[in-house]
């Protein structure tokens, strides 16, 4: 299956909608909802199936958002972990993990300020023989008080633990979760380490969803 032969369900997890050209479902929560680019390149939304997450910005003076978007692209051409959409709805940004748009959404709000908005996080659904949902590869550190609590919330969240070793005090933890299960978690992990655990997250691979979307059917 290849890009260009899905749909790709766009569901926002801060807001209780999903929004696409092609869907729109309802989510009440987000545990229902479930290489490198040198230059900025303007794709359709079923393009960059390595770029599972994305999130929309605007510009709240600019009356034509393209013009906003256009503008707001050249600030990102050294960058080769985002890649950037520009239309009439404004500046896209796409990428693999939470910190990379996070980090991207810092530069824009270093250059606009209060002038613009940055939408909520939303994930990058595949529909092709079945609707097919990211999973994300995850590798977590932390310190022997802390495994437990870590492995708990794992578990919440719905991941496969794949390994969890020991060395020098310390405990690597490697699993495998939805990525609709693990917007937030850096947040989380911090608070359950006061700060003192490290994590890497990447995209392992898309896989059927299991249960239905949210409310149901595409429209």
């Amino acid at each position: 299956m290849t890009p260009d032969d899905n749909r790709v369900y766009l569901l926002s997890i801060n807001r209780n909608e999903v929004r696409t050209g092609t869907v729109a479902l309802q989510a009440s929560s987000p545990q229902e909802a479930v290489g490198a680019l040198k230059r900025v390149r303007h794709e359709q939304s079923a393009k960059h199936p390595e770029y599972p997450l994305e999130r929309l910005c605007t510009h709240l003076h600019e009356p034509f958002q393209l013009a906003f978007a256009r503008d707001a692209q050249q600030l990102f051409e050294d960058r080769d972990d985002v890649a950037l959409a520009a239309s009439h709805q404004g500046l896209t940004i796409r990428a693999e993990t939470e910190g990379a748009i996070d980090a991207a959404a810092a530069v824009l709000s270093d250059v606009y300020g209060p002038q613009i908005r940055i939408g909520p996080p939303t994930i990058r659904y595949h529909d092709g023989v079945t609707l097919e949902q990211p999973w994300m590869g995850l590798r977590v550190r932390c310190k022997a008080e802390h495994l437990e609590p870590v492995r708990m919330d794992l578990t919440v969240r719905k991941a496969i633990i794949v390994s969890c070793e020991h060395h020098l005090g310390q405990y690597a933890i490697q699993a495998r979760a939805p990525l609709a299960y693990l917007l937030g978690y850096r947040s989380t992990l911090e608070k359950l380490t006061s700060g003192s655990a490290q994590h890497v997250m990447w995209l392992s691979h898309y896989a059927p969803v299991e249960t239905s979307p949210p409310d149901g059917e595409a429209a």
